[in-house]
């Protein structure tokens, strides 16, 4: 149990006159000093310095505390965050620190599990063979857990079959599922480039300061946004301008 600290007593003791203790840096963050001692314990902020009996804290304290509660604010677990940290520290590389795909909060990609027969209902009307479900696993659409199947990403399970009753082969799906993916991959590398160089690159050039962190997670945010945007508006560009060829096409046909 903490010693409760009068509120007037917020002033540091002697020493550096940043010097804060635990009872005053908890109320400077605003958080009990359990969750103080709770990130120390986890690895997340370094020990105090100790002079005597008593631990002191500095402002680095106080600036990882700042950057913790920004990326629980963005989504992250402790246990997340504790793996950002260690990258930082041994200096890794970008995918390490910034993996948005293991560590930052994406878009939403539950897994779903269905027992075979459930899978087969999803696709009724459509001919699903055991040859197709084989090849999802192969690409990695599935996993077989048992007597169970689960599905990577819960979307897939309403998008493949709607795309088969369009009158698609289920087969030829999964090759353009393999192809997107590849497409997708190559896009994403693109971006992470330009994001190392003109980003990243800077940053670790500066020292990584911590006040910094904040804002290139902002960045790495804000850059997939981006991304996503131009990548979408010229898919639909795309499909707009290859329906109006056929509609187009369909209309003089008719014409003739």
């Amino acid at each position: 149990m903490s010693t409760m600290v009068d509120s007037n007593d917020l002033s540091p003791q002697a020493g550096d006159p940043t010097d804060m203790t635990i009872d005053q840096i908890a109320r400077h963050a605003e958080i009990p000093v359990s969750t103080v001692r709770l990130y120390q314990n986890k690895g997340l902020l370094p020990p105090p310095e100790r002079r005597g009996r008593v631990g002191y804290y500095k402002d680095g304290h106080r600036d990882r505390l700042r950057l913790i509660a920004h990326l629980q604010e963005r989504g992250f677990s402790l246990a997340a965050i504790k793996e950002v940290f260690d990258s930082w520290n041994a200096g890794r590389s970008l995918d390490h620190l910034i993996g948005v795909g293991d560590v930052a909060p994406a878009m939403p990609r539950e897994p779903l599990r269905l027992s075979p027969a459930e899978l087969m209902g999803r696709f009724s009307g459509v001919k699903l063979t055991q040859a197709d479900i084989q090849r999802a696993v192969e690409v990695g659409l599935i996993e077989v857990h048992g007597n169970e199947l689960e599905i990577a990403n819960e979307g897939f399970a309403d998008i493949g079959p709607a795309v088969a009753r369009l009158g698609i082969p289920v087969d030829e799906i999964l090759d353009e599922y393999q192809a997107l993916t590849a497409a997708v991959s190559e896009i994403a590398d693109r971006f992470r480039d330009v994001f190392e160089r003109h980003l990243w690159e800077p940053f670790v050039e500066r020292g990584m300061p911590t006040d910094d962190v904040a804002s290139l997670s902002s960045d790495v945010g804000q850059l997939a946004e981006l991304a996503t945007s131009v990548v979408t508006t010229e898919l639909h560009a795309r499909f707009a301008s290859f329906a109006t060829d056929y509609l187009a096409q369909a209309t003089t046909d008719r014409g003739s």
